[in-house]
């Protein structure tokens, strides 16, 4: 009988300890630390959906790097070589574990060719992304797209896949539909992003 109270003693201190141990405060927890805190061996089924806008770096008063050449031939326009810094921003996730990994400076190289009487052309870029958050880490897209015009805006759907490079984005994957819109002559242009990041 005296086994039997001091065990149950016991079990009624252990329980007492343990109910003291799991009261503790709750403090807010970041996406980024919550991503830390995943073993690496569960981050490559990880896939984080996500939109953002991007644009020229207006701000910059040098954002062109190179005119490259621009052509008229029978009335269509020939780009070839074009660079110009841009920039992510207004970045949002959808879902996933990932924190933003977009938002921040970049450069943009722009080939193509339209017609603007056709109203059709073809467009292919380099994109080179330096997020913020990356910690150093580089996203290097190539894109390819069809271009229609209609009511004097062309519209370019870019199917861009993105390899990322060091910092936080080693082992990342990035593929997205940037939808550039811009006037019949090109003179500027603004994109939509729509996407995922995934892991090799």
């Amino acid at each position: 009988m005296k086994t039997l109270k001091c065990a149950a003693i016991l079990l009624a201190f252990v329980g007492l300890l343990l109910a003291g141990c799991s009261d503790k405060a709750e403090s807010p927890v970041t996406p980024t630390d919550q991503f830390a805190q995943v073993p690496a061996s569960l981050k490559k089924s990880f896939s984080t959906e996500f939109t953002g806008n991007m644009l020229p770096d207006y701000a910059d008063p040098n954002f062109i790097i190179d005119l490259g050449f621009t052509k008229y031939p029978d009335g269509k326009i020939l780009m070839r070589g074009f660079r110009e810094k841009i920039v992510v921003s207004d970045v949002t996730i959808l879902n996933g574990p990932l924190p933003d990994l977009l938002t921040g400076p970049g450069e943009v190289e722009i080939n193509g060719i339209s017609d603007p009487i056709a109203g059709v052309g073809q467009w292919q870029t380099k994109l080179t992304l330096m997020p913020t958050a990356a910690l150093g880490g580089v996203w290097e897209f190539t894109t390819h797209a069809k271009a229609t015009l209609s009511e004097g805006y062309w519209t370019i759907p870019l199917k861009a896949t993105g390899h990322g490079k060091g910092g936080a984005l080693s082992g990342m994957q990035c593929r997205m539909e940037l939808v550039i819109t811009a006037p019949a002559d090109l003179a500027w242009w603004t994109g939509e992003a729509h996407g995922f990041i995934t892991s090799h």
